[in-house]
């Protein structure tokens, strides 16, 4: 798999998941996508997809689950990061791209999630 370490890898999950909320809530057409293809890859096996598939499902990868990278990234303090900022990634037997979470995001969406499942009071 295709890696570089970047700010994301060296972020806690604390911050990815509040630069994930930020972005997540603001205005544009390119966020609902972004987010959905985001909880779909975290939900995958291995938290691993391949870019055809996310395209397909969530429309232009630049558009929408890239551009949602990059602002995640933007807001952890990047300059100018990469469309592919939240994965990492590699090519399949086929020449398919495959992306994977970075383990900071994934430890990030499960802490979202076990919030989610059990709110402080």
């Amino acid at each position: 798999m295709g890696k570089e370490t970047t700010i994301v890898d060296t972020s806690d999950p604390q911050s990815i998941a509040r630069a994930i909320r930020k972005v997540n809530v603001t205005p544009g057409l390119r966020i609902q996508p972004g987010i959905d293809a985001l909880w779909a890859l975290y939900k995958a096996p291995d938290h691993t997809m391949t870019r055809s598939s996310i395209e397909k499902e969530y429309g232009a990868f630049d558009l929408h689950f890239g551009w949602f990278c990059r602002r995640v990234a933007e807001e952890l303090g990047a300059n100018n990061p990469d469309v592919l900022a939240l994965v990492d990634y590699a090519a399949d037997e086929a020449g398919s791209q495959v992306l994977k979470l970075k383990a900071s995001v994934v430890a990030a969406l499960n802490g979202a999630e076990k919030a989610k499942k059990h709110p402080s009071k």
